[in-house]
């Protein structure tokens, strides 16, 4: 009965574990390089057999090229809690910076999308369709459907960084350089540490491609890949050339906006020579296909090597074409251009012929800046709506409600409307998204720093901030939802009264009923 004898016991059985974890790693070690023997000279025989194949492949390399298999470099980083606090914070900040911009962008594309559907059904009770052989002096300051007339060149296209010119039969003239580089991607990979801390591990891929952007390779995390150049003098990318005068029909010239709108592109290779140069550095670049012109950096057979610089060449042809726009009164006697239709303010009675002419021609003359400081608040306002002043003036030289197209081919009136009503939902539902992801990151940007807070709890902090993420993602998600139907209803009410009335309903219908059903839930 007595206790000692159990402790007795107990430090034996402590000895013989203690015995064994130290003894038998050493008889391990002693006896492994006897047992594993054979297992090494046939490891060492497949090294050599590697060796040698490694050496048939590069012999074998001089003939046929090889398929490169992409590098990685892998890199691992921890960020401690107080640092996740205080990255939290700036993510709070902007998260408000998103919130702010938001609105302006989706105030303006509700604002935009409700004059152009203003605009195109004006547009489709006023437009005459006409000839082009001749101008008629009753069609000026009008919009006027033109369809399927020839489109010709009248004037030298030279590309501006080759030798490559045409004096007929070209429209537009582009050129796409490019350059054999290596290209670095990055893809990260976090993970959640105990006390709220966090591991971004990141690799790092390389890959030999050509490229139409020059990529500089001197902050590239792998040094042996920091091997990027490109021939002196040269400028990478893509560049576009239009013809200074380009006739529609016999009696109208296309407008420089309506020149860029060409896309009936075709290679030019064809009609080059064997090799063309540059203009300042006179660098050689020879016809390998009919498409590319090559400039090797070393004289070479193999297809490519870093520094290699490559171009091809496109252009739109003399073709039928069909315009859509304002007729206004040319620089030359019988020919007539074209200039884009705006809106104008009618009044409740409309206004004359001549009247309307006169208010459509004015509209028609104002400048990009004209139109973004009426669009953009004035006076005090200027101050509390800068947001909305910047963004406008940002997106109104890109996205102007008009009407100035010009479409490639024949198209009678409804088909070129159609086309027209088709961009315009395409570009309404990318600013919309656009605009809800600003709001919806920028909401749950806000909670970050109370879920970097909840995260440093043991063991239940990453659940607790994944739950409470999941919530707050609803949360914001509702709120983008009521926001953005808003801003909508009010741009409608502007220009589509009754449209804002359906807007309106259709809203309160979608937002009664997701409560509806989280309130079951």
């Amino acid at each position: 009965c007595c206790p000692f004898r159990y402790c007795h016991l107990l430090l034996a059985t402590m000895h013989f574990r203690l015995l064994a974890l130290f003894v038998l790693p050493v008889l391990a070690l002693t006896l492994s390089p006897r047992l594993q023997n054979k297992p090494r000279t046939a490891s060492i025989l497949a090294i050599h057999q590697d060796e040698s194949v490694g050496e048939r492949a590069r012999s074998t390399d001089d003939v046929a090229r090889f398929e490169q298999t992409p590098s990685t470099v892998r890199t691992s980083t921890s960020t401690s809690w107080f640092q996740r606090l205080q990255d939290s914070l700036t993510t709070f900040v902007i998260g408000i910076v998103l919130i702010v911009f938001s609105i302006p962008v989706l105030w303006f594309n509700e604002s935009r999308v409700a004059q152009m559907e203003s605009l195109i059904s004006i547009g489709r009770s006023q437009a005459r369709s006409v000839g082009g052989k001749t101008a008629e002096k009753e069609n000026q300051n009008w919009l006027v459907h033109i369809d399927g007339e020839m489109a010709k060149s009248a004037a030298t296209v030279s590309d501006r960084q080759f030798d490559v010119s045409f004096d007929r039969n070209c429209i537009r003239l582009s050129s796409t350089v490019e350059v054999y580089q290596v290209i670095e991607h990055s893809n990260s990979e976090e993970r959640e540490k105990l006390g709220g801390g966090k591991e971004t591990i990141t690799t790092y891929t390389y890959v030999e491609e050509w490229s139409s952007s020059y990529h500089d390779s001197g902050s590239y995390q792998d040094i042996s890949k920091r091997i990027n150049r490109k021939p002196q003098g040269l400028d990478v990318g893509d560049h576009y050339q239009d013809c200074s005068r380009v006739e529609l029909g016999e009696g109208f010239l296309l407008s420089e906006e309506l020149v860029g709108q060409c896309s009936s592109w075709r290679s030019a290779g064809e009609r080059l020579p064997e090799a063309v140069k540059t203009k300042g550095s006179k660098l050689e670049f020879k016809k390998a296909d009919h498409q590319y012109f090559y400039c090797r950096s070393s004289n070479h057979d193999s297809p490519s090597q870093i520094g290699d610089a490559r171009v091809s060449f496109r252009y739109v042809p003399d073709h039928e074409a069909t315009v859509l726009a304002l007729q206004v009164d040319g620089s030359e006697e019988l020919r007539d251009t074209f200039k884009a239709y705006r809106l104008i303010k009618r009044g409740w009675f409309g206004l004359s012929e001549d009247v309307e002419k006169k208010a459509l021609l004015k509209q028609a003359k104002k400048s990009l800046g004209d139109l973004a400081s009426e669009a953009s608040c004035t006076g005090c306002l200027a101050c509390l709506c800068c947001a909305c002043n910047l963004v406008v003036r940002c997106c109104q030289s890109l996205f102007i409600p008009e009407l100035y197209h010009l479409f490639d081919g024949s198209l009678d009136l409804d088909e070129c409307f159609a086309i027209i009503t088709s961009r315009l939902t395409v570009t309404k539902w990318c600013f919309r998204i656009g605009g809800w992801m600003m709001m919806f990151i920028g909401l749950y940007s806000l909670f970050s720093p109370f879920l970097t807070l909840i995260k440093v709890i043991p063991f239940l902090g990453p659940l607790a901030a994944s739950l409470g993420g999941w919530l707050i993602y609803f949360l914001c998600f509702l709120f983008t939802a009521i926001i953005a139907s808003a801003i909508v209803i009010v741009a409608y009410l502007f220009y589509h009264p009754l449209m804002a009335l359906v807007y309106g309903v259709l809203s309160a219908a979608a937002v009664t009923g997701v409560c509806m059903l989280a309130s079951k839930a």
